[in-house]
């Protein structure tokens, strides 16, 4: 296993925002993104939706969604949909031709046996083998007929996450020290990085996935993480409302007297990063901020902000999607595989062959490129 160790993190986020001036990275290969300069502006959009493919999905009763659904990942054509009654319980997957909707099978083994899980976390997709590796207590590995493999142990740090292209990563602290580690499919360590002089104590570092690609965020610093190796794409700026470990103890303490009324009025009052997409041209940032949440897309090339979708009460919030003659709107991030985004449909704006909404229907899939 091969170990890359790299300096204290003030001083990676140092080198990071050394390339960026004012009028535009001097390094391209890094993206100033200030999201306190335009946090009071309204919902826009600059950008270009384009290719909307919209698919009503099978309405056999094993196919049928419930409120708690998501989608975990895209293979080739097929759309791999997380599912539960209610939060927590009864976890399973279902893999819907992108096509047609057709259910091609559920994956759905809760239980305490051998190939058994609690509750899926996530899924990392292996189109080469058509295998997937399913993220829960344990680490279960399946082909896309349902057929159990293996089962391996990743009880360390955080939930791991990634792809069969570029690694499975999972990050730990130890020692004051931040631990990135890597994995293959089968949960063997390949190699470590170490950032030394870093012990997250707040809210200060998340991962998410963004096609193949593992981005991390480390104190306002996103990565792209790839076999031993970390490369800063976008430094983020929050200022005064970037969260601080002082402010971090507050919330917990307020948690701890279960006082949520004083908890989410201290907790509205700053940015509270979520997750990141690179599609390669522009990155799209997700955040909480005074109660509201929000998806800004922002160019790659210098930073500004191309279009903001924030959540309200107002029916028409979220991600405007044009498709025939009407509008669907999309309130949760959408999942980037190849250049398209993709997401569930609400049911009440799932609408049949004829235009109207149905009982007999189930959800519908929705898909779109961006210029």
């Amino acid at each position: 296993m091969n170990r890359l160790s790299l300096m204290a993190l003030p001083l990676i986020a140092l080198a990071a925002t050394g390339c960026v001036q004012s009028s535009g990275p001097a390094n391209p290969d890094v993206t100033e993104i200030d999201l306190l300069a335009n946090l009071e502006a309204p919902d826009f959009d600059n950008t270009s939706i384009t290719d909307v493919k919209y698919t009503l999905l099978d309405t056999a009763t094993t196919a049928l969604l419930g409120n708690y659904c998501d989608i975990f990942g895209v293979m080739n054509d097929t759309v791999i949909i997380h599912d539960m009654t209610s939060f927590g319980v009864n976890s399973r997957l279902l893999l819907f031709d992108a096509n047609d909707g057709h259910l091609i099978r559920p994956i759905s083994h809760v239980g305490q046996g051998p190939g058994e899980y609690q509750w899926i976390q996530g899924v990392v997709t292996d189109p080469e083998h058509s295998e997937l590796l399913l993220l829960a207590n344990k680490a279960l590995r399946y082909s896309t007929a349902d057929r159990y493999i293996e089962s391996y142990d990743s009880s360390n740090g955080k939930a791991p996450i990634g792809s069969a292209k570029n690694g499975i990563y999972q990050t730990q602290t130890s020692d004051g020290n931040l631990l990135i580690y890597r994995y293959d499919m089968t949960m063997t360590s390949t190699d470590t990085i170490v950032v030394k002089g870093f012990e997250p104590k707040w809210n200060s570092v998340t991962s998410n996935l963004s096609g193949d690609e593992v981005l991390i965020n480390i104190a306002d610093t996103v990565f792209s993480l790839t076999p031993g190796e970390m490369h800063p794409v976008a430094v983020l700026t929050r200022g005064a409302k970037a969260l601080t470990p002082e402010t971090d103890q507050k919330m917990l303490q307020l948690i701890a007297k279960s006082d949520m009324k004083q908890f989410s009025e201290l907790y509205g009052q700053y940015i509270v990063f979520q997750q990141f997409i690179n599609d390669y041209t522009r990155f799209i940032v997700t955040y909480t901020y005074g109660g509201r949440s929000y998806i800004d897309t922002y160019s790659r090339e210098n930073g500004k902000l191309l279009a903001r979708y924030s959540d309200s009460d107002d029916d028409n919030a979220g991600i405007p999607v044009p498709y025939a003659d009407r509008t669907i709107h999309i309130n949760r991030l959408p999942f980037y595989y190849n250049g398209r985004f993709y997401a569930i449909v609400s049911e009440e704006e799932t609408l049949g062959n004829d235009g109207e909404t149905s009982e007999d229907l189930n959800r519908a899939l929705i898909s779109w490129r961006v210029e």
